[in-house]
C-alpha cells in the first residue's frame, strides 16, 4: 500500500468519525422535551388554571345567591309575620327587599353565566389533555427511537476509534504529521481524490507530471491550487 493511499484511508476512517459525530450531536439536540410537547403541556396547563378559576367564580356567586335567598325570607317574615310596623318602616322594609331581590336575580344571572363558562372550560381541558396525550405518545415513541440510535452509533463511533491506532501505526510519523496539520485546515480533507485529472477537493484540473507522480504514490503530491494531498484511485 502506498504512502498516500495509507493517508486516504486514514481520512475515510476519520470523516466517518466526524460524519457519526455529527449524527450523535443531532440526535443530542432531538432528545428531551420538543416544542410541541412544551406548548401542548402549558396548553393544558393554562385550560386547568382557567376551569379552577370559572369554578371558583360559580362557587362563589352560589354562595352569594344563597345568602341574598336567606336575607330576603329573613326580610319577608320581618315584613309579614313580626311585629306591627309602621307605614314607614314597612315601606323602607320593601323597599329593602325589592332591592334584595333585584341584585339577587342579578347574580342569578351571572351564576348562570358562570356555569356554562365552567362546562365551557371543562370541555376546553378535555380537549387539551387529549391532545397532550396524544403528543406524548408520539414524543415518547420518537425518544425511545432516537435513544435506539444514540447507542448503535456510539457502537459505532467506539469501533472506529478501535481502528484508528491500527491504521496510524503503519503510517510515517511525518506523513501522518502533515496530515494531521493539513486536515483542519482543509475542511476536513487532506488528501484529494483526482477523477479524470480533476481535483475532486478544488474542481481544478491537475498537471499530467502531478498525476503521474502522485499514482507513483513513492511521494507526496500536493495539488496545486488547493494544496490537498493528492491521491489516484
Amino acid at each position: 500500500m502506498s504512502r498516500v493511499q495509507q493517508l486516504y484511508q486514514l481520512q475515510m476512517l476519520d470523516s466517518e468519525v466526524d460524519k457519526t459525530n455529527q449524527q450523535l450531536a443531532e440526535i443530542t439536540s432531538q432528545l428531551g422535551e420538543s416544542e410541541a410537547l412544551k406548548q401542548a403541556k402549558a396548553q393544558a396547563e393554562a385550560a386547568e388554571r382557567q376551569l379552577r378559576q370559572a369554578q371558583a367564580t360559580m362557587q362563589n356567586l352560589n354562595l352569594e345567591v344563597q345568602s341574598l335567598t336567606q336575607k330576603i325570607a329573613q326580610q319577608e317574615k320581618t315584613l309579614y309575620q313580626g311585629k306591627a310596623l309602621s307605614p314607614k318602616e314597612a315601606t323602607n322594609l320593601q323597599d329593602e327587599i325589592a332591592s334584595l331581590k333585584r341584585r339577587q336575580s342579578q347574580r342569578e344571572e351571572l351564576l348562570l353565566e358562570a356555569m356554562v363558562g365552567a362546562e365551557e372550560a371543562e370541555q376546553q381541558l378535555e380537549q387539551t389533555q387529549a391532545k397532550l396525550v396524544a403528543i406524548q405518545t408520539d414524543w415518547q415513541s420518537d425518544q425511545e427511537h432516537l435513544a435506539e440510535q444514540q447507542t448503535a452509533l456510539k457502537n459505532k463511533l467506539h469501533d472506529l476509534k478501535q481502528q484508528r491506532p491500527v491504521m496510524v501505526k503503519v503510517i510515517d510519523p511525518d506523513d501522518l504529521a502533515e496530515y494531521e496539520d493539513l486536515r483542519p485546515r482543509k475542511a476536513g480533507r487532506a488528501v484529494a481524490v483526482i477523477k479524470d485529472g480533476i481535483c475532486l477537493g478544488c474542481g481544478v484540473g491537475a498537471s499530467s507530471s502531478r498525476i503521474q507522480h502522485a499514482r507513483a504514490g513513492t511521494e507526496l503530491i500536493y495539488c496545486g491550487t488547493c494544496g490537498r494531498i493528492l491521491y489516484v484511485a
